[in-house]
């Protein structure tokens, strides 16, 4: 009697351990995709965090001098944010360095904020756009000027939004102006809170320009938290060749004059820039349209390369949920090997996700990360319609940051 247990046992193993060909081969694919989720999660999604931890370990060379900079700051009816955030701007911790407002055809008291504040601060200067002026790109156009007024070499931009995060923000974007260093691409990020799946999304587009980025192809940065040379513009002849374009000062920008080895990314908490807006899931929306917009003349690998992992995770979570089906009806193996790739899956997405939110301010999220990547796709596509409708209507969304 107790051999016959034991045979019938083993047997009930036996017929659990077997597969047929299909079930093999969905096996198989499955195993593939989870470990193309892995090498995209470990390699590029992580890359930030690794990088801090590396310059944690004092890897990298800086300046030991800081460079005399100007700070160019583009404004468009801000005389609110002028004057509460610009002093954080012009109170810097750093030797030598001078700040440009360029005013954009403002119609409140800009003008009559950094007046004031001019009185208060020397080394602050303000330009603005003539009204007679007609160019496509309005920014684009106050940005030349304000680099042409610059009497420094290096150039940091941002916005009139924008407040850094520490005293010595302007220290640790020019430390990486070394010998053959040309632009540093910086981080922003907005205050307070917005939407969930909006947190998610702009923190996983955040992670594929910097993950290039810091893996010397930089392709993107933030006209935020953005820096380069004076000369390396008018080199390259400025945004001459994108202004038949509103957008691209950042993005276009930087696709056309970074290169493997004269760029650098900026990542430290110090560095970092917050954005303030009234309605942070209305600027995000529109953010989101601009870089959409753009995102069609950009030169890089990552435009091929982050949509197959969209489609990776999908097949993914389409192949373990099919083994747990069936499993459940023909082969609890099945159904143990599908819910242990997806428990691993969904673990390290996790730790990956709130590592990266947690350096770059961004919302920790967690259960909801699996249902994210599955409408992520959809939403972009969505995006992608809704800006490709509105353009044929000649609405060019208003935006300029």
């Amino acid at each position: 009697m107790q051999l016959k247990n034991r045979y019938t046992i083993l047997k009930m193993i036996h017929f659990s351990l077997s597969f047929n060909i299909i079930e093999i081969i969905i096996m198989s694919v499955v195993a593939l995709l989870f470990f193309i989720e892995l090498f995209y999660y470990l390699y590029f999604f992580n890359r930030p965090t690794a990088f801090i931890r590396k310059k944690d370990k004092k890897n990298l060379h800086f300046l030991q001098e800081y460079p005399p900079l100007s700070v160019v700051v583009y404004t468009k009816n801000d005389a609110e944010n002028l004057e509460k955030y610009l002093p954080e701007i012009l109170e810097q911790e750093y030797p030598q360095y001078e700040v440009i407002v360029v005013n954009d055809g403002s119609t409140d008291d800009t003008k009559d904020v950094t007046s004031a504040l001019e009185c208060r601060y020397k080394h602050l200067y303000q330009t603005y756009i003539p009204d007679e002026a007609r160019n496509l790109s309005r920014k684009k156009l106050a940005l030349t000027l304000g680099i042409k007024a610059a009497k420094y070499d290096i150039i940091v931009l941002t916005h009139a939004n924008c407040h850094p995060g520490s005293r010595i923000w302007l220290q640790k974007i020019a430390r990486n102006f070394i010998p053959g260093i040309d632009i540093v691409i910086g981080h922003a990020y907005m205050s307070g809170h917005t939407s969930r799946y909006a947190a998610f999304n702009r923190l996983m587009y955040t992670l594929k320009y910097l993950s290039f980025a810091l893996l010397n192809r930089p392709y993107r940065g933030t006209g935020a938290n953005l820096a380069y040379r004076k000369s390396l513009f008018f080199e390259n002849k400025g945004f001459s060749q994108h202004l038949n374009l509103h957008f691209g000062d950042d993005d276009l920008f930087i696709n056309e004059i970074a290169g493997h080895t004269n760029t650098r990314t900026e990542l430290s908490p110090e560095s970092h820039m917050i954005t303030e807006y009234d309605d942070n899931y209305r600027a995000w929306k529109e953010l989101k349209l601009q870089y959409d917009f753009t995102s069609r003349y950009l030169h890089t690998k990552a435009k091929i390369l982050f949509p197959l992992e969209e489609l990776a995770a999908w097949l993914f979570y389409a192949g373990t949920f099919f083994l747990i089906i069936t499993g459940i009806f023909y082969n609890a193996v099945l159904s143990v090997i599908g819910l242990l790739l997806l428990i691993i899956h969904f673990v390290i997405q996790t730790i990956v996700y709130r590592n990266a939110a947690k350096l770059l301010n961004g919302r920790k999220l967690a259960f909801s990360l699996p249902f994210f990547t599955l409408i992520h796709p959809f939403a972009n596509l969505y995006f992608r319609l809704l800006g490709r409708f509105s353009r044929n209507k000649n609405y060019t969304w208003g935006f300029q940051r």
